[in-house]
């Protein structure tokens, strides 16, 4: 039997407790990172990133205000095929949720047609996947900046490493509004929703 080609964990907070029986639904018996102490952002992200399993050649970290979109394992694992195509022999990063800022919205428009967009920022942290054979790399350079937020120091180790992002058009990740999950860092979320959404939001 292959093994899977995907891991996942969930970075997530006490607060948005009654989310976690969704995601569990939705993800399986994936592991779970809660800041129960308020340890910080970077903190418990890295701790999530270290929950990943080391014999799959991806993994990603969900955000616990996440949607999920149906057969979410099955269909993350064609995009990694298919981003490797497309990427060749490269290091990336994928994320799997591409949100509806104006400033990238013609940009998405045009990647829509080919079913994907590629860029040197991931722009939100809701779904990040890196190859696991980079994660151990991520974490001791992440924690060497001091940038408060996770995606932040994130970011800043894509530009260092000159890796790319591969985002999948529609997005299989959709975002919770503000009024369904009050932002932990204080982003209003004017818009806190997918650029389009592989699934329809019941």
């Amino acid at each position: 039997m292959l093994h899977k080609i995907l891991s996942i964990s969930v970075m997530a907070h006490p607060s948005r407790k009654k989310y976690f029986s969704y995601l569990k639904e939705r993800l399986g018996n994936v592991p779970f990172s809660i800041d129960r102490e308020n340890i910080g952002l970077w903190p418990n992200c890295r701790k999530a990133w270290l929950l990943h399993d080391p014999k799959a050649p991806f993994h990603v970290v969900i955000q616990d205000d996440a949607i999920i979109c149906n057969d979410f394992q099955v269909r993350a694992e064609k995009v990694i095929n298919s981003a490797s195509l497309i990427m060749k022999n490269n290091s990336f990063a994928i994320s799997f949720y591409h949100g509806n800022n104006e400033k990238f919205t013609d940009d998405a428009r045009l990647g829509l047609g080919r079913g994907y967009v590629v860029r040197s920022r991931p722009g939100w942290g809701v779904a990040i996947c890196f190859p696991t054979a980079v994660i151990q790399d991520l974490v001791q350079k992440c924690d060497t900046f001091d940038e408060p937020q996770d995606d932040e120091r994130i970011t800043r180790f894509l530009l260092n490493r000159k890796m790319k992002v591969y985002f999948p058009l529609p997005s299989l990740i959709d975002h919770r509004t503000t009024d369904e999950a009050h932002s932990l860092v204080g982003d209003p979320g004017e818009n806190r929703r997918a650029f389009t959404f592989i699934d329809s939001r019941k």
